[in-house]
Protein backbone atom coordinates (compact mmCIF):
# COMPACT_ATOMS: atom_id res chain seq x y z
CA UNK A 1 0.00 0.00 0.00
CA UNK A 2 1.29 3.33 -1.01
CA UNK A 3 2.02 5.58 2.20
CA UNK A 4 2.35 9.45 1.39
CA UNK A 5 4.30 12.35 2.68
CA UNK A 6 3.01 15.68 3.28
CA UNK A 7 -0.67 17.36 2.94
CA UNK A 8 -2.76 14.23 1.15
CA UNK A 9 -6.46 14.55 1.36
CA UNK A 10 -7.97 10.99 0.16
CA UNK A 11 -11.02 12.64 -0.21
CA UNK A 12 -9.72 14.94 -3.09
CA UNK A 13 -9.89 13.60 -6.77
CA UNK A 14 -6.79 13.72 -8.16
CA UNK A 15 -5.59 13.47 -11.82
CA UNK A 16 -4.13 10.14 -12.67
CA UNK A 17 -0.35 11.36 -12.49
CA UNK A 18 -0.92 12.62 -8.75
CA UNK A 19 -1.52 9.19 -7.61
CA UNK A 20 1.36 7.71 -9.36
CA UNK A 21 4.12 10.69 -9.06
CA UNK A 22 2.64 12.72 -6.13
CA UNK A 23 1.15 16.30 -6.28
CA UNK A 24 1.93 17.38 -8.33
CA UNK A 25 4.23 17.95 -11.72
CA UNK A 26 2.37 19.78 -14.64
CA UNK A 27 3.93 20.66 -18.37
CA UNK A 28 3.46 24.29 -18.05
CA UNK A 29 5.66 24.58 -15.09
CA UNK A 30 8.91 26.04 -16.95
CA UNK A 31 11.91 24.37 -16.17
CA UNK A 32 13.48 26.73 -13.87
CA UNK A 33 10.37 27.46 -12.17
CA UNK A 34 11.12 24.53 -10.52
CA UNK A 35 14.21 25.65 -8.76
CA UNK A 36 12.64 29.13 -8.31
CA UNK A 37 9.66 27.33 -6.26
CA UNK A 38 11.56 25.09 -4.36
CA UNK A 39 13.90 28.53 -3.21
CA UNK A 40 10.58 30.02 -2.67
CA UNK A 41 9.10 27.33 -0.51
CA UNK A 42 12.50 26.86 1.24
CA UNK A 43 12.68 30.25 2.27
CA UNK A 44 9.08 30.27 3.37
CA UNK A 45 10.09 27.55 5.83
CA UNK A 46 12.98 29.64 7.34
CA UNK A 47 15.46 27.66 5.12
CA UNK A 48 14.50 24.53 7.05
CA UNK A 49 13.58 21.07 5.28
CA UNK A 50 11.19 19.01 6.95
CA UNK A 51 8.44 21.73 7.91
CA UNK A 52 4.57 21.85 6.16
CA UNK A 53 4.22 18.02 7.15
CA UNK A 54 0.93 17.53 9.56
CA UNK A 55 2.68 15.06 12.02
CA UNK A 56 5.39 17.65 13.28
CA UNK A 57 2.70 20.30 14.26
CA UNK A 58 3.59 19.84 17.79
CA UNK A 59 7.25 20.63 17.45
CA UNK A 60 8.64 24.20 18.42
CA UNK A 61 8.85 26.35 15.63
CA UNK A 62 7.90 24.52 13.59
CA UNK A 63 6.04 26.04 10.91
CA UNK A 64 3.04 24.42 8.87
CA UNK A 65 2.94 26.56 5.90
CA UNK A 66 5.32 28.39 4.14
CA UNK A 67 5.15 32.56 4.06
CA UNK A 68 6.83 34.33 1.30
CA UNK A 69 6.40 38.39 0.79
CA UNK A 70 4.34 38.58 -2.52
CA UNK A 71 6.82 41.62 -3.83
CA UNK A 72 3.92 42.82 -6.18
CA UNK A 73 5.49 46.13 -6.46
CA UNK A 74 9.00 45.17 -7.12
CA UNK A 75 7.41 42.54 -10.25
CA UNK A 76 5.54 45.31 -11.58
CA UNK A 77 7.66 48.05 -11.39
CA UNK A 78 10.40 45.24 -13.63
CA UNK A 79 8.29 43.63 -15.83
CA UNK A 80 4.68 46.37 -16.80
CA UNK A 81 5.82 48.81 -19.17
CA UNK A 82 4.50 50.14 -22.50
CA UNK A 83 4.87 46.60 -24.29
CA UNK A 84 2.77 44.97 -21.76
CA UNK A 85 0.23 42.41 -23.68
CA UNK A 86 -2.49 42.88 -20.91
CA UNK A 87 -2.50 46.73 -20.24
CA UNK A 88 -4.87 47.78 -16.99
CA UNK A 89 -4.77 50.66 -16.42
CA UNK A 90 -4.75 50.16 -12.87
CA UNK A 91 -1.46 48.39 -13.18
CA UNK A 92 -0.39 51.88 -15.11
CA UNK A 93 -1.41 53.80 -11.85
CA UNK A 94 -0.10 51.84 -9.51
CA UNK A 95 3.97 52.13 -11.76
CA UNK A 96 3.46 55.90 -12.43
CA UNK A 97 2.29 56.01 -8.74
CA UNK A 98 5.64 54.04 -7.47
CA UNK A 99 8.28 55.10 -9.84
CA UNK A 100 7.05 58.91 -8.62
CA UNK A 101 7.74 58.00 -5.01
CA UNK A 102 11.33 56.65 -6.24
CA UNK A 103 12.39 59.32 -7.99
CA UNK A 104 11.79 61.10 -5.44
CA UNK A 105 14.22 59.29 -3.23
CA UNK A 106 16.33 58.72 -6.22
CA UNK A 107 17.52 62.75 -6.47
CA UNK A 108 20.05 63.86 -9.01
CA UNK A 109 23.14 65.96 -8.20
CA UNK A 110 21.24 69.40 -8.01
CA UNK A 111 19.15 67.32 -5.14
CA UNK A 112 15.75 66.65 -8.01
CA UNK A 113 14.29 64.02 -9.01
CA UNK A 114 15.60 61.55 -11.43
CA UNK A 115 13.71 59.37 -13.92
CA UNK A 116 16.61 59.02 -15.82
CA UNK A 117 18.05 56.76 -12.75
CA UNK A 118 14.79 55.36 -11.90
CA UNK A 119 14.58 53.60 -15.46
CA UNK A 120 18.84 53.04 -15.00
CA UNK A 121 17.68 50.78 -12.26
CA UNK A 122 14.67 49.01 -13.90
CA UNK A 123 17.05 48.18 -16.98
CA UNK A 124 19.47 46.56 -14.37
CA UNK A 125 16.81 44.60 -12.75
CA UNK A 126 15.60 43.69 -16.01
CA UNK A 127 18.26 42.04 -17.12
CA UNK A 128 18.29 39.48 -14.30
CA UNK A 129 14.72 38.30 -15.98
CA UNK A 130 14.35 34.72 -16.28
CA UNK A 131 11.23 33.65 -17.79
CA UNK A 132 10.31 36.20 -20.52
CA UNK A 133 8.07 33.54 -22.50
CA UNK A 134 5.56 35.58 -23.91
CA UNK A 135 3.71 36.33 -20.47
CA UNK A 136 1.66 38.99 -18.97
CA UNK A 137 4.08 40.87 -16.27
CA UNK A 138 2.42 39.35 -13.47
CA UNK A 139 3.95 35.46 -14.68
CA UNK A 140 7.63 36.76 -15.38
CA UNK A 141 10.13 36.47 -13.31
CA UNK A 142 14.17 37.38 -11.82
CA UNK A 143 16.91 35.00 -11.46
CA UNK A 144 16.94 34.59 -7.44
CA UNK A 145 20.95 36.34 -7.69
CA UNK A 146 19.48 37.05 -3.94
CA UNK A 147 16.95 35.90 -1.65
CA UNK A 148 15.06 39.34 -2.26
CA UNK A 149 14.59 38.60 -6.37
CA UNK A 150 12.36 35.62 -5.72
CA UNK A 151 8.83 36.20 -7.26
CA UNK A 152 5.89 33.82 -6.47
CA UNK A 153 3.38 33.17 -9.07
CA UNK A 154 1.22 35.51 -9.67
CA UNK A 155 -2.40 36.23 -11.77
CA UNK A 156 -4.59 38.67 -12.21
CA UNK A 157 -8.17 37.70 -12.75
CA UNK A 158 -10.01 38.23 -16.23
CA UNK A 159 -6.71 40.33 -17.57
CA UNK A 160 -6.76 38.28 -20.70
CA UNK A 161 -10.38 38.47 -21.18
CA UNK A 162 -11.63 41.80 -20.26
CA UNK A 163 -10.79 45.57 -20.61
CA UNK A 164 -10.71 47.46 -16.72
CA UNK A 165 -13.47 50.25 -17.50
CA UNK A 166 -13.61 52.02 -14.44
CA UNK A 167 -11.31 54.87 -13.82
CA UNK A 168 -8.34 53.63 -11.86
CA UNK A 169 -7.60 57.09 -11.06
CA UNK A 170 -10.74 57.20 -8.12
CA UNK A 171 -9.71 54.35 -6.79
CA UNK A 172 -7.30 53.86 -3.39
CA UNK A 173 -3.40 52.98 -3.76
CA UNK A 174 -4.75 49.02 -2.03
CA UNK A 175 -7.50 48.69 -4.47
CA UNK A 176 -5.06 48.81 -7.48
CA UNK A 177 -3.98 45.42 -5.99
CA UNK A 178 -7.60 43.62 -5.97
CA UNK A 179 -7.99 41.19 -8.47
CA UNK A 180 -4.41 39.81 -7.77
CA UNK A 181 -4.22 36.22 -6.71
CA UNK A 182 -1.32 34.10 -5.79
CA UNK A 183 -2.40 30.58 -5.42
CA UNK A 184 -3.78 29.89 -9.44
CA UNK A 185 -0.97 27.20 -9.70
CA UNK A 186 -0.63 27.81 -13.56
CA UNK A 187 3.20 28.19 -13.20
CA UNK A 188 4.33 27.66 -10.13
CA UNK A 189 2.39 23.86 -10.51
CA UNK A 190 3.66 22.56 -7.45
CA UNK A 191 6.66 21.01 -8.84
CA UNK A 192 9.13 22.75 -6.51
CA UNK A 193 6.71 21.71 -3.83
CA UNK A 194 7.66 17.98 -4.89
CA UNK A 195 11.25 18.99 -4.76
CA UNK A 196 11.62 20.38 -1.06
CA UNK A 197 9.31 17.15 -0.26
CA UNK A 198 11.43 14.89 -1.85
CA UNK A 199 14.90 16.57 -0.03
CA UNK A 200 12.72 16.30 3.41
CA UNK A 201 11.77 12.55 2.87
CA UNK A 202 15.55 12.10 1.62
CA UNK A 203 16.77 13.74 4.98
CA UNK A 204 14.25 12.57 7.30
CA UNK A 205 16.45 10.69 9.69
CA UNK A 206 19.97 12.71 9.17
CA UNK A 207 19.71 16.42 10.60
CA UNK A 208 23.13 16.75 9.99
CA UNK A 209 22.34 16.50 6.27
CA UNK A 210 19.27 18.71 6.71
CA UNK A 211 20.62 21.42 8.42
CA UNK A 212 23.61 21.53 5.76
CA UNK A 213 21.51 21.80 3.00
CA UNK A 214 19.10 24.30 4.69
CA UNK A 215 22.21 26.77 5.60
CA UNK A 216 24.02 26.65 2.36
CA UNK A 217 21.29 27.55 0.56
CA UNK A 218 20.69 30.48 2.22
CA UNK A 219 24.25 31.31 2.44
CA UNK A 220 23.74 31.58 -1.30
CA UNK A 221 20.37 33.12 -1.52
CA UNK A 222 21.05 35.90 1.58
CA UNK A 223 24.85 36.44 1.31
CA UNK A 224 25.47 37.18 -2.28
CA UNK A 225 24.58 39.97 -4.52
CA UNK A 226 23.11 42.35 -1.47
CA UNK A 227 23.52 45.08 -2.95
CA UNK A 228 21.43 44.16 -5.74
CA UNK A 229 19.14 42.46 -2.81
CA UNK A 230 18.97 46.01 -1.07
CA UNK A 231 17.88 47.80 -4.16
CA UNK A 232 15.00 45.37 -4.75
CA UNK A 233 13.97 44.98 -1.53
CA UNK A 234 13.94 49.06 -1.18
CA UNK A 235 11.55 48.97 -4.32
CA UNK A 236 9.17 46.85 -2.94
CA UNK A 237 9.29 48.49 0.77
CA UNK A 238 8.27 51.79 -1.20
CA UNK A 239 5.04 50.32 -2.61
CA UNK A 240 4.06 48.29 0.62
CA UNK A 241 4.45 51.33 2.43
CA UNK A 242 1.84 53.33 0.27
CA UNK A 243 -0.56 50.58 0.73
CA UNK A 244 -2.62 50.83 3.99
CA UNK A 245 -4.46 47.49 4.65
CA UNK A 246 -3.34 45.41 1.71
CA UNK A 247 -1.45 41.71 2.70
CA UNK A 248 1.43 41.50 1.60
CA UNK A 249 2.24 38.00 2.48
CA UNK A 250 1.69 34.22 0.94
CA UNK A 251 0.94 31.60 2.58
CA UNK A 252 1.55 28.30 1.49
CA UNK A 253 0.29 24.69 2.36
CA UNK A 254 2.51 21.57 0.64
CA UNK A 255 1.06 19.12 -1.92
CA UNK A 256 2.05 15.14 -0.87
CA UNK A 257 4.83 12.88 -1.83
CA UNK A 258 4.56 8.88 -2.35
CA UNK A 259 6.80 6.05 -0.57
CA UNK A 260 8.71 8.52 1.23
CA UNK A 261 11.00 5.97 2.47
CA UNK A 262 12.34 5.57 -1.00
CA UNK A 263 15.90 5.72 -0.87
CA UNK A 264 16.12 7.92 -4.21
CA UNK A 265 15.33 10.71 -1.94
CA UNK A 266 17.97 10.04 -0.11
CA UNK A 267 20.31 9.64 -3.48
CA UNK A 268 19.18 13.22 -4.07
CA UNK A 269 19.72 14.77 -0.62
CA UNK A 270 23.23 13.73 -0.55
CA UNK A 271 23.59 15.13 -4.51
CA UNK A 272 22.42 18.11 -3.45
CA UNK A 273 24.40 18.06 -0.36
CA UNK A 274 27.87 17.06 -2.59
CA UNK A 275 27.17 19.83 -4.99
CA UNK A 276 26.54 22.92 -2.54
CA UNK A 277 30.34 22.68 -0.99
CA UNK A 278 31.72 24.27 -3.93
CA UNK A 279 33.71 26.75 -4.81
CA UNK A 280 31.78 28.67 -7.86
CA UNK A 281 30.51 32.30 -8.32
CA UNK A 282 26.69 32.68 -7.25
CA UNK A 283 25.18 32.81 -10.30
CA UNK A 284 27.04 29.67 -12.15
CA UNK A 285 25.77 28.41 -8.69
CA UNK A 286 22.35 29.00 -9.06
CA UNK A 287 22.56 27.86 -13.32
CA UNK A 288 23.77 24.45 -12.39
CA UNK A 289 21.35 24.31 -9.45
CA UNK A 290 18.19 24.74 -11.80
CA UNK A 291 20.21 21.79 -13.75
CA UNK A 292 20.56 19.45 -11.07
CA UNK A 293 17.00 19.98 -9.91
CA UNK A 294 15.52 18.94 -13.48
CA UNK A 295 17.57 16.21 -13.82
CA UNK A 296 16.04 15.06 -10.09
CA UNK A 297 12.53 15.30 -11.48
CA UNK A 298 13.62 13.61 -14.44
CA UNK A 299 15.19 10.61 -12.69
CA UNK A 300 12.09 10.86 -10.57
CA UNK A 301 9.63 9.91 -12.93
CA UNK A 302 11.57 7.45 -14.65
CA UNK A 303 12.45 5.96 -11.36
CA UNK A 304 8.46 5.24 -10.45
CA UNK A 305 7.58 4.64 -13.94
CA UNK A 306 9.46 1.36 -14.15
CA UNK A 307 7.66 -1.80 -14.24
CA UNK A 308 9.25 -2.97 -10.87
CA UNK A 309 8.28 0.56 -8.73
CA UNK A 310 5.82 -0.85 -5.94
CA UNK A 311 5.41 0.13 -2.44
CA UNK A 312 7.65 -2.70 -0.81
CA UNK A 313 10.15 -2.20 -3.14
CA UNK A 314 10.49 1.75 -2.54
CA UNK A 315 10.08 1.01 1.50
CA UNK A 316 12.99 -1.75 1.31
CA UNK A 317 15.12 -0.26 -0.57
CA UNK A 318 15.81 -2.72 -3.62
CA UNK A 319 13.91 -0.25 -5.84
CA UNK A 320 17.39 1.94 -6.51
CA UNK A 321 18.63 -1.47 -8.18
CA UNK A 322 15.17 -2.80 -9.25
CA UNK A 323 13.79 0.70 -10.91
CA UNK A 324 17.25 1.76 -12.52
CA UNK A 325 16.68 3.07 -15.79
CA UNK A 326 18.82 2.24 -18.84
CA UNK A 327 19.64 6.12 -20.10
CA UNK A 328 22.02 5.57 -23.42
CA UNK A 329 23.52 8.68 -23.66
CA UNK A 330 24.71 9.51 -27.47
CA UNK A 331 27.35 11.46 -27.62
CA UNK A 332 28.93 10.35 -31.15
CA UNK A 333 26.05 11.94 -33.18
CA UNK A 334 26.24 10.59 -37.17
CA UNK A 335 29.93 9.58 -36.55
CA UNK A 336 28.85 5.65 -36.13
CA UNK A 337 25.78 6.15 -38.82
CA UNK A 338 23.41 6.57 -36.48
CA UNK A 339 23.76 3.78 -34.61
CA UNK A 340 24.10 4.50 -30.99
CA UNK A 341 21.73 7.40 -31.74
CA UNK A 342 18.56 5.54 -33.17
CA UNK A 343 19.08 3.22 -29.91
CA UNK A 344 19.02 6.18 -27.40
CA UNK A 345 16.12 7.24 -29.12
CA UNK A 346 14.38 3.56 -28.81
CA UNK A 347 15.08 3.81 -25.44
CA UNK A 348 13.79 7.68 -25.09
CA UNK A 349 10.34 6.64 -26.86
CA UNK A 350 10.85 3.41 -24.24
CA UNK A 351 10.62 5.83 -20.74
CA UNK A 352 7.44 7.33 -22.54
CA UNK A 353 5.70 4.21 -23.13
CA UNK A 354 6.79 3.07 -19.15
CA UNK A 355 5.15 6.26 -18.27
CA UNK A 356 1.65 5.28 -20.18
CA UNK A 357 1.41 1.62 -18.97
CA UNK A 358 1.92 2.31 -15.25
CA UNK A 359 -0.96 4.73 -15.71
CA UNK A 360 -3.00 1.49 -16.96
CA UNK A 361 -1.54 -0.54 -14.15
CA UNK A 362 -1.76 1.91 -11.23
CA UNK A 363 -5.98 1.56 -12.79
CA UNK A 364 -6.04 -2.30 -12.96
CA UNK A 365 -4.44 -2.55 -9.90
CA UNK A 366 -7.08 0.03 -8.18
CA UNK A 367 -10.22 -1.66 -9.73
CA UNK A 368 -8.65 -5.42 -8.39
CA UNK A 369 -8.45 -3.99 -5.16
CA UNK A 370 -12.20 -2.23 -5.39
CA UNK A 371 -13.32 -6.02 -7.15
CA UNK A 372 -12.54 -7.83 -3.40
CA UNK A 373 -13.84 -5.30 -1.18
CA UNK A 374 -17.66 -6.59 -2.28
CA UNK A 375 -19.23 -9.79 -1.58
CA UNK A 376 -22.31 -9.49 -2.86
CA UNK A 377 -22.37 -9.03 -6.97
CA UNK A 378 -25.82 -6.89 -6.47
CA UNK A 379 -23.99 -3.98 -5.39
CA UNK A 380 -20.26 -4.62 -7.19
CA UNK A 381 -20.84 -2.58 -10.32
CA UNK A 382 -21.91 0.88 -7.97
CA UNK A 383 -19.06 0.31 -5.28
CA UNK A 384 -16.85 0.13 -8.53
CA UNK A 385 -18.14 3.10 -10.14
CA UNK A 386 -18.45 5.10 -7.17
CA UNK A 387 -14.71 4.05 -6.85
CA UNK A 388 -13.70 5.25 -9.78
CA UNK A 389 -15.80 8.60 -9.36
CA UNK A 390 -14.11 9.30 -6.03
CA UNK A 391 -10.61 8.64 -6.86
CA UNK A 392 -10.17 10.19 -10.60
CA UNK A 393 -10.99 13.47 -12.09
CA UNK A 394 -11.17 13.13 -15.64
CA UNK A 395 -10.59 17.25 -15.85
CA UNK A 396 -12.96 18.70 -18.82
CA UNK A 397 -17.13 18.30 -19.01
CA UNK A 398 -16.28 16.54 -22.03
CA UNK A 399 -14.22 14.03 -20.97
CA UNK A 400 -16.25 13.57 -17.75
CA UNK A 401 -19.54 13.02 -19.94
CA UNK A 402 -17.60 10.28 -21.91
CA UNK A 403 -16.22 8.61 -18.67
CA UNK A 404 -19.55 8.28 -17.26
CA UNK A 405 -21.40 6.84 -20.35
CA UNK A 406 -18.38 4.52 -20.61
CA UNK A 407 -19.00 2.97 -17.25
CA UNK A 408 -22.57 2.87 -16.90
CA UNK A 409 -21.97 0.95 -20.57
CA UNK A 410 -20.12 -1.75 -18.85
CA UNK A 411 -22.53 -2.20 -16.76
CA UNK A 412 -24.95 -3.02 -18.91
CA UNK A 413 -22.74 -5.20 -20.91
CA UNK A 414 -22.02 -7.16 -17.76
CA UNK A 415 -25.29 -7.89 -17.29
CA UNK A 416 -25.59 -9.10 -20.82
CA UNK A 417 -22.44 -11.27 -20.82
CA UNK A 418 -21.76 -12.42 -17.40
CA UNK A 419 -18.33 -11.16 -17.43
CA UNK A 420 -15.78 -13.00 -15.03
CA UNK A 421 -13.78 -10.97 -13.14
CA UNK A 422 -10.64 -10.78 -14.94
CA UNK A 423 -12.74 -9.60 -18.06
CA UNK A 424 -14.77 -7.13 -16.01
CA UNK A 425 -11.95 -5.91 -14.37
CA UNK A 426 -10.07 -5.19 -17.49
CA UNK A 427 -13.22 -3.57 -18.95
CA UNK A 428 -13.23 -1.39 -16.36
CA UNK A 429 -9.71 -0.23 -16.21
CA UNK A 430 -9.60 0.39 -20.35
CA UNK A 431 -13.05 2.18 -19.99
CA UNK A 432 -11.26 4.74 -17.04
CA UNK A 433 -7.65 4.74 -18.61
CA UNK A 434 -9.21 6.25 -22.33
CA UNK A 435 -11.28 8.78 -20.54
CA UNK A 436 -8.09 9.86 -18.39
CA UNK A 437 -5.37 9.76 -20.80
CA UNK A 438 -6.50 12.41 -22.77
CA UNK A 439 -5.64 14.40 -19.75
CA UNK A 440 -2.43 12.71 -19.05
CA UNK A 441 -0.81 12.69 -22.38
CA UNK A 442 -1.45 16.66 -22.38
CA UNK A 443 -0.80 17.94 -18.75
CA UNK A 444 2.30 15.14 -18.17
CA UNK A 445 3.64 13.10 -20.50
CA UNK A 446 5.78 15.67 -22.08
CA UNK A 447 6.97 16.98 -18.88
CA UNK A 448 10.46 14.82 -18.83
CA UNK A 449 10.98 15.75 -22.69
CA UNK A 450 10.73 19.88 -21.77
CA UNK A 451 12.70 19.47 -18.94
CA UNK A 452 15.33 17.25 -20.84
CA UNK A 453 15.70 19.76 -23.50
CA UNK A 454 15.99 22.89 -21.43
CA UNK A 455 18.72 21.02 -19.28
CA UNK A 456 20.84 19.65 -22.10
CA UNK A 457 19.82 15.77 -21.20
CA UNK A 458 17.69 15.24 -24.75
CA UNK A 459 18.25 16.95 -27.91
CA UNK A 460 17.59 18.15 -30.52
CA UNK A 461 15.73 20.95 -28.82
CA UNK A 462 13.24 20.65 -31.96
CA UNK A 463 12.00 18.60 -34.10
CA UNK A 464 12.47 14.68 -34.18
CA UNK A 465 15.42 12.10 -33.71
CA UNK A 466 14.91 13.26 -29.64
CA UNK A 467 17.60 11.43 -27.95
CA UNK A 468 19.66 11.49 -24.75
CA UNK A 469 22.63 13.55 -24.58
CA UNK A 470 25.06 15.02 -22.02
CA UNK A 471 25.50 18.87 -22.57
CA UNK A 472 28.68 20.70 -21.17
CA UNK A 473 26.66 21.99 -18.41
CA UNK A 474 24.61 19.31 -17.24
CA UNK A 475 27.81 17.61 -17.62
CA UNK A 476 29.70 19.57 -14.52
CA UNK A 477 26.61 19.31 -12.79
CA UNK A 478 26.42 15.45 -12.18
CA UNK A 479 30.21 15.77 -11.69
CA UNK A 480 29.62 18.24 -8.61
CA UNK A 481 26.82 16.23 -7.52
CA UNK A 482 29.16 12.76 -7.59
CA UNK A 483 32.76 13.92 -6.63
CA UNK A 484 33.11 15.76 -3.39
CA UNK A 485 35.00 19.22 -3.41
CA UNK A 486 38.97 18.69 -3.55
CA UNK A 487 38.32 14.89 -4.39
CA UNK A 488 39.40 13.36 -8.27
CA UNK A 489 37.69 9.60 -9.50
CA UNK A 490 39.45 7.62 -12.04
CA UNK A 491 37.44 7.84 -15.36
CA UNK A 492 36.69 4.78 -15.54
CA UNK A 493 34.99 4.98 -11.42
CA UNK A 494 33.05 8.38 -12.74
CA UNK A 495 31.16 5.78 -15.59
CA UNK A 496 30.37 3.05 -13.29
CA UNK A 497 29.01 6.37 -10.89
CA UNK A 498 27.32 7.66 -13.65
CA UNK A 499 25.10 4.33 -14.00
CA UNK A 500 24.61 3.15 -10.60
CA UNK A 501 23.34 6.41 -10.01
CA UNK A 502 21.44 7.33 -12.56
CA UNK A 503 21.00 5.03 -15.27
CA UNK A 504 23.08 7.06 -17.66
CA UNK A 505 24.74 4.31 -19.94
CA UNK A 506 28.18 5.70 -22.01
CA UNK A 507 30.88 2.70 -22.31
CA UNK A 508 31.03 -1.00 -22.96
CA UNK A 509 30.96 -1.61 -19.11
CA UNK A 510 27.88 -0.01 -18.59
CA UNK A 511 26.05 -1.36 -21.58
CA UNK A 512 27.13 -4.99 -20.48
CA UNK A 513 26.11 -4.32 -16.63
CA UNK A 514 22.17 -2.95 -17.41
CA UNK A 515 22.74 -6.19 -20.06
CA UNK A 516 22.12 -3.89 -22.94
CA UNK A 517 25.09 -5.17 -24.73
CA UNK A 518 22.93 -8.06 -25.08
CA UNK A 519 19.59 -6.59 -25.53
CA UNK A 520 20.73 -4.55 -28.40
CA UNK A 521 23.19 -6.60 -30.13
CA UNK A 522 25.14 -3.66 -30.99
CA UNK A 523 28.96 -4.03 -31.26
CA UNK A 524 31.07 -3.47 -28.55
CA UNK A 525 33.18 -0.62 -30.38
CA UNK A 526 30.37 2.05 -30.80
CA UNK A 527 30.06 1.86 -27.36
CA UNK A 528 34.10 2.04 -26.82
CA UNK A 529 34.02 5.37 -29.17
CA UNK A 530 30.98 6.85 -27.12
CA UNK A 531 33.06 6.31 -24.12
CA UNK A 532 36.39 7.85 -26.01
CA UNK A 533 33.76 11.18 -27.04
CA UNK A 534 33.12 11.86 -23.75
CA UNK A 535 36.43 11.76 -22.52
CA UNK A 536 37.58 13.96 -24.89
CA UNK A 537 34.45 16.11 -23.67
CA UNK A 538 35.25 16.09 -20.82
CA UNK A 539 39.04 16.96 -21.20
CA UNK A 540 37.53 19.90 -23.47
CA UNK A 541 35.42 20.97 -20.32
CA UNK A 542 38.32 21.29 -17.75
CA UNK A 543 36.45 18.45 -16.06
CA UNK A 544 39.75 15.78 -16.58
CA UNK A 545 43.21 15.69 -16.93
CA UNK A 546 44.40 12.25 -18.70
CA UNK A 547 47.96 11.51 -17.66
CA UNK A 548 48.60 8.72 -19.91
CA UNK A 549 46.19 5.87 -21.92
CA UNK A 550 45.48 4.19 -18.77
CA UNK A 551 44.74 7.05 -16.30
CA UNK A 552 42.34 9.24 -16.53
CA UNK A 553 41.04 11.79 -13.56
CA UNK A 554 37.94 13.59 -13.22
CA UNK A 555 37.82 16.98 -11.13
CA UNK A 556 35.30 19.31 -11.08
CA UNK A 557 37.05 22.51 -13.04
CA UNK A 558 35.98 24.92 -10.69
CA UNK A 559 38.28 27.92 -10.93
Amino acid sequence: MVSHYGNYNENKKLPLAAHIWGHRLRIGQHWIEYMLEFLGVLSGFGYRLGQGLPSNGEEPHYKTQYKIPNRLGLRRFVFYDERERTRDSRDSRAVAELRRHLAQIMPNASGMADEALVEQVRSLLRSFSAIEDERAWYAKTLFPVNEHFLLWEAMRKGATLNKYALNAEELSLDELDKDIEFRSRNFFARGGELYYLMLSAGSEHDPALRERIGQRLKYLLCEHNQALGNIAAKIDHVWTQLLTNSDTIISGTLGWLPDPTCPLYRQMAHDLDTFLHNDLDSLECLELLAHLIGFHIILYIYHRAHPASDPEGHASGSCLEACRPRLLVDLLGPQDGGVLRDQSMALLREQEDLQLRQGRQFILHKFATWFEEISDPKELHAHLIAQAHHHFNPGRAQNKQSYEQALNAIQGQAAAQSMGRDELIQRYSDAVFSALQQEFRQHFLGVHRKIGRAIGFIAPQRGPFMRFVLNDTLLKTLVMAILPNKESLLFGKFLERLYERYGIIVGPGEAHSSDLMERLRINQGYYADNRMALLERMQRAGLLTQYSDATALVRRGEA
